[in-house]
């Protein structure tokens, strides 16, 4: 079974593949159909932001042209056929200021007019949300905040019913503000019911607050949704967050799904989008390795690789390990890695590059499954109320996914699982209100407040 994942960049991975495929040292390592099942079978769902390049733009003639190549293209080199392909219109560069009110309705008219000329290229996108953020040029008051997005989400609803039955619902929570308005907007048009998908965003917003609140961040948004999912008679549920990637995240949302099943018999699916393995690998230069269950990080900047770690290995053969049990495991030629960088440009080796994305896509998939297990396992003990070893089960897994490690946050949201729990039994929106309130008012964009507040 596939994972959860969503990676973002989908354009990224299709050119690191298909540079490879023409490359010299290609050497037949994979058919096309050998990656096609690959992803089928490990990372089968890929994001691109239509906005991305905005910014860098002065005239927008050809973007939806553009656009719709790059979409060809990917689809063409044929690996994606077992894959969906998710589209984000790119307002989060309006919330954090990069786009300015004519930016702002260029991308509003291009996005909604690419999503209906083209609706054969995705099979799902983003309402085009618009919620204020550092730096955002667009609002000087609520008011405004909640007349842009309301006519955004209507205009979501209304497009054609085959571009309709793909989008996805965004409902913000972040601050007092946001959640009055969103639940407004959400609950004013009845619009929950109007869509079959449903997110949320912010997640990674002003992160430091977080270690305040009582609870998972997420829930406070999953609540509204699952009250309503309920009393619309769902058996199930699609919830994506934009961010939240991280392996604690996943230990969060199998918790969770598990839950959500045995109190509400609705059927929870949670999906997370990063581009992190970009920025970690090729950037960064680490990527992680489950050994003996624990979940390790591995620095593999060239002067790194023949150092030992952990059990006393060397770099080299834990990251040479991993990859070749992956190409095993997807029955593709292994490489040998024994020259990592290319001595002239001191870049990866074309193939250890794409094996290395390979490896990190399919990562999720192994990290999911072992976590999955392990919530499967400790989840009676939250049933049956035995706190104290449900707390050291949750303190053990947390550290061996921190690489054997514990941390003051990882403390702190491993305490707040039992809280989240009863929570997503109660589904008490106001006390989720309440919550939003006490521990994220010091987020509130109070610049905004000058202007006046949104009138109910």
């Amino acid at each position: 079974m596939a994972s959860s994942y969503v990676c973002a960049g989908f354009e990224t991975i299709a050119a690191i593949t298909k540079k490879f495929m023409s490359g010299d040292r290609f050497d037949d390592h994979f058919k096309v159909e050998d990656i096609e099942n690959m992803f089928g079978q490990s990372c089968n769902k890929y994001l691109h932001s239509f906005g991305q390049n905005f910014r860098e733009r002065k005239n927008y003639k050809k973007y939806v042209a553009n656009e719709v190549r790059m979409f060809n293209i990917c689809h063409d080199l044929g690996i994606f056929k077992q894959s969906e392909f998710f589209v984000d219109s790119g307002g989060f560069q309006i919330s954090v200021g990069l786009l300015g009110k004519d930016q702002m309705q260029s991308l509003y008219d291009l996005y909604h007019q690419f999503l209906i000329d083209h609706v054969n290229l995705y099979d799902r996108a983003f309402v085009l949300d618009i919620p204020p953020g550092p730096g955002c040029k667009i609002y000087d008051n609520f008011q405004q905040v909640y007349d842009m997005n309301k006519m955004s989400y209507l205009h979501a609803n209304n497009l054609p019913d085959e571009v309709k039955k793909k989008m996805v619902y965004i409902h913000h929570f972040r601050t007092p503000q946001l959640w009055d308005i969103y639940t407004r907007i959400m609950d004013e048009s009845d619009l929950f019911n109007e869509f079959t998908y449903h997110a949320t965003g912010g997640i990674v917003a002003n992160m430091s607050s977080d270690m305040m609140i009582p609870c998972i961040i997420y829930i406070l948004p999953l609540i509204p949704l699952l009250a309503r999912a309920k009393k619309y008679g769902r058996s199930r549920l699609d919830f994506h967050i934009l961010g939240g990637a991280t392996y604690r995240d996943i230990l969060f949302y199998e918790f969770f799904k598990v839950h959500v099943m045995k109190k509400h018999n609705i059927d929870l699916h949670i999906t997370y989008d990063s581009s992190t393995i970009f920025k970690g690998l090729m950037v960064g230069r680490h990527l992680y390795v489950l050994e003996d269950g624990v979940i390790r990080k591995l620095d593999v900047r060239e002067w790194k690789l023949d150092l030992r770690y952990g059990s006393d290995k060397k770099i080299i053969e834990s990251y040479r390990n991993a990859v070749r049990r992956m190409s095993d495991r997807f029955g593709i030629k292994p490489v040998p890695m024994d020259e990592v960088y290319a001595e002239d440009s001191g870049t990866f080796h074309y193939e250890n590059r794409m094996y290395s994305v390979l490896y990190m896509l399919d990562f999720y998939t192994r990290i999911e499954e072992f976590l999955r297990e392990y919530v499967h396992m400790i989840y009676p003990l939250y049933e049956s109320g035995e706190w104290e070893e449900f707390g050291m089960q949750l303190t053990e897994i947390t550290k061996n996914i921190n690489g054997g490690r514990i941390t003051k946050k990882q403390t702190s949201k491993c305490q707040s699982i039992r809280k989240s729990l009863d929570m997503l039994t109660d589904l008490d929106e106001d006390h989720c209100h309440y919550i939003v309130n006490k521990f994220l008012a010091k987020d509130e964009f109070t610049d905004l407040m000058n202007g006046g507040l949104m009138t109910v």
